[in-house]
């Protein structure tokens, strides 16, 4: 008979020496080893009494010693006099190739053979990363599809211009240089003076923009290097200087008085794309840029007070969550329909320091909302863009 034996799939190879039993008395397995007068060896069925350490230590194959690449820089590198490697290593099989290949020029583009109508041309500009920063997964990904798109291009023959380049990011620029000179000098920018602060954006464009070429280069993407570009270079800059001359000569953009979002702490205007607006449903601590962090201030409260009519003792009552904004006051909105300023429609207020501004109280139903406050609204065209539009419905200073 045959004794029927459970065999794990881990210990499957081992069965084929299960195979060599032969059958003894009374049906017990013996293998053809120990008829010979081998000493018994351990059931391959039954558990291992080797502790899980020592497996480990059986399984850990020795560290492969990569040695550093000798190839000179930018020389073709010598794949044939050394061994290959059992497995891919980034480090050896990467080294010296992308210095051979800027060397070579394998990714400059030549025009000739484009304009001699030889070639056709295939062009396309890196989204330029940030200079503030570093590349990230995101880049690695992009870039990954585009260079294969390029690449791709290259072999079926076409003429590829891939232009490199870093953006300079404006005032995210700025307040990173300017956070650096203060922590390390306790200067600002007016400290410097325009010309030695430009200096030292360059400074900092020169620095971290040049950790981006080395990620750039590490990747291996196939970008022309003589044409680096930069947004703030002298070629980029006459190019953007030209197309809004261009644009303003055809009408396209003009120049006129418009409101902006001015930094406090920045001492400068920036984008409204850089801007967060908050809505504040009623009176809200919070804290502000450029004062102590530590400390909150309050805002969402309305503030009451009045404007003295001119030539009599009445006065009208309006109520702002911003009280400061009233020394750019030029008139009191209130709302055609509303009874209780019917008679004041088109008087003129004092104001309380600037005496020779004329303030006058005019009728705007876009602007008012009887039932909010007192149904009297300053404006102050300057400050906010419902008071700027309601000053241009009303040709208002």
């Amino acid at each position: 008979m045959f004794r029927l034996t459970k065999i794990k799939m881990a210990n499957w190879s081992l069965a084929s020496k299960m195979a060599k039993t032969v059958v003894k008395d009374g049906g017990a397995a013996i293998s053809t080893k120990e008829k010979k007068g081998k000493k018994d060896k351990p059931n391959p069925c039954q558990p291992s009494s080797k502790t899980k350490e020592e497996k480990k230590k059986k399984d850990v194959k020795p560290a492969v010693v990569i040695e550093p690449d000798t190839t000179p820089k930018g020389e073709k590198k010598d794949v044939l006099g050394k061994p290959m490697l059992d497995a891919y290593h980034p480090k050896a099989v990467e080294a010296a190739w992308y210095d051979w290949w800027e060397k070579k020029d394998f990714f400059h583009a030549d025009p000739k053979a484009v304009l001699a109508g030889k070639q056709k041309a295939y062009t396309m500009v890196i989204p330029p990363p940030n200079v503030t920063g570093a590349l990230h997964l995101g880049h690695a990904l992009m870039l990954a599809i585009e260079d294969a798109i390029m690449r791709q291009k290259r072999m079926k023959g076409y003429q590829t211009l891939w232009l490199p380049g870093v953006d300079h990011a404006g005032i995210a620029t700025q307040s990173v240089v300017e956070k650096q000179i203060w922590k390390k000098e306790k200067k600002t920018r007016h400290d410097y003076g325009r010309e030695a602060f430009v200096k030292k954006v360059w400074d900092w464009k020169d620095e971290y923009g040049g950790k981006i070429n080395n990620q750039f280069r590490r990747y291996g993407i196939s970008v022309d290097w003589k044409r680096f570009a930069f947004t703030l270079d002298p070629t980029r800059s006459k190019a953007v200087t030209e197309a809004f001359v261009r644009m303003f000569e055809k009408g396209m953009i003009y120049r006129a008085t418009r409101l902006v979002n001015w930094s406090a702490t920045l001492k400068t205007a920036i984008s409204d794309l850089e801007v967060e607006h908050i809505d504040l449903a009623g009176k809200t601590f919070l804290s502000v840029p450029g004062h102590d962090p530590n400390k909150k201030y309050e805002f969402g409260v309305l503030t009451h007070f009045t404007y003295k009519v001119k030539g009599s003792d009445e006065t009208i009552e309006v109520a702002t969550t911003r009280l400061e904004t009233m020394l750019g006051d030029v008139a009191v909105a209130v709302h055609p329909n509303d009874p209780r300023y019917k008679h004041l429609h088109g008087k003129e207020l004092v104001h309380p320091f600037v005496k020779d501004r004329k303030v006058i109280v005019i009728t705007d139903d876009i602007l008012v909302n009887m039932d909010f406050g007192t149904g009297a609204v300053k404006i102050t065209p300057a400050h906010d863009p419902n008071d700027y539009a309601c000053g241009q419905r009303h040709k208002l200073e």
